[in-house]
């Protein structure tokens, strides 16, 4: 009888699932626009929307759309961005002393980095430097700051794992499934009347 309510408590309960999104870029530019990183955040190609990859065969020149190039400044949907529980994001820049930062919701720093000046996003694979973080309180979003920034600074192998939970079982289903195990366990159930066992 406990084994039989231990799976019917297994198949009632709901746990977040985890999953890895990642973006390598790899595609026919601009098809990166249409998967979940450009869908979930104002990243943009410096050569605008539905532009080419330009002379970096391996990555993304980065832009915000916010016309701001001395500094890109990354924002993820904040219901997408709450699910994120770690990141990470291979970087490379013309800039010297570029300083990479990335903001869980509740605005703390969750790193803040100079980012190496490699110069290594004309070649595939290109030479980039890996950040990577996790987060309790999901992902707002990280700046990359230290002048001329769009044009200059590339991104490559974006990973994303999300903790988001799947959709639950609905009540009336929930209790069906409870009833017809309680069902299964009565009629499994071998009585004794009177010390002659019943089947």
């Amino acid at each position: 009888m406990k084994k039989m309510f231990s799976v019917l408590l297994l198949l009632c309960s709901s746990n977040a699932m985890s999953t890895i999104l990642t973006e390598d870029f790899e595609g026919t530019f601009p098809a990166w626009e249409s998967g979940w990183l450009g869908t979930n955040s104002n990243l943009q190609n410096v050569y605008g929307v539905g532009g080419n990859r330009g002379n970096n065969p391996d990555g993304l020149w980065i832009a915000d759309g916010l016309n701001n190039g001395s500094i890109a400044e990354i924002t993820f949907n904040s219901l997408f961005g709450s699910t994120i529980t770690n990141f990470s994001i291979d970087t490379t820049t013309w800039i010297s002393g570029a300083l990479f930062e990335a903001f869980d919701l509740l605005g703390n720093t969750l790193v803040s980095t100079t980012i190496t000046s490699m110069q290594g996003a004309y070649t595939d694979p290109g030479s980039y430097q890996t950040i990577s973080f996790s987060t309790a309180n999901g992902l707002s979003g990280f700046s990359i700051t230290g002048g001329s920034i769009e044009g200059n600074t590339s991104i490559d192998n974006v990973i994303a794992t999300t903790g988001i939970a799947p959709e639950p079982i609905p009540e009336p289903a929930t209790l069906a499934l409870l009833g017809l195990g309680l069902a299964g366990l009565s009629f499994s159930r071998k009585k004794r009347i009177n010390g002659v066992r019943l089947n």
